[in-house]
């Protein structure tokens, strides 16, 4: 592996943890302002 790759999948990685990082957020707004969690599982 080169580090063009290197630097390609730690680019895709961090997008993807901030992508997660803002739904949790926004998990924890929803629930501190409604005080309801409606998710379907």
């Amino acid at each position: 592996m080169d580090l063009q790759i290197a630097l390609m999948l730690s680019q895709d990685g961090v997008t993807n943890g901030a992508i997660y990082a803002l739904l949790a957020l926004a998990l924890v707004l929803i629930f501190t302002v409604t005080r309801v969690i409606c998710i379907q599982q």
